[in-house]
């Protein structure tokens, strides 16, 4: 959390990993575990060189057969059942 000097304003968010477990879960399109980012790319395999998430609530859905998604903001990869928002991927 930031303050602007100029408008004492506050900037970013203070908690942004339970941000962005709150977007995962509460989201219609897949956003990404640890960012919050919606610029997800749906996966036919998983990637050998990109990290993958550790958080639990991407790991349930693993045993109900869920497609794997790779973030472009982050380039971490994890389960989840819902589609990517259309156009709303980074190209690397």
């Amino acid at each position: 959390m930031y303050v602007c000097q100029g408008c004492t304003r506050r900037v970013g968010y203070l908690y942004r990993p339970l941000y962005a477990n709150f977007g995962f879960v509460f989201s219609l399109h897949s956003r990404c575990v640890q960012c919050g980012s919606v610029a997800v790319q749906r996966l036919k395999k998983r990637d050998k060189v990109d990290g993958f998430a550790t958080n639990p609530l991407a790991w349930i859905q693993l045993p109900l057969g869920a497609p794997v998604n790779r973030c472009g903001a982050c380039r971490l990869q994890f389960f989840d059942w819902r589609k990517p928002r259309r156009g709303a991927y980074i190209a690397d």
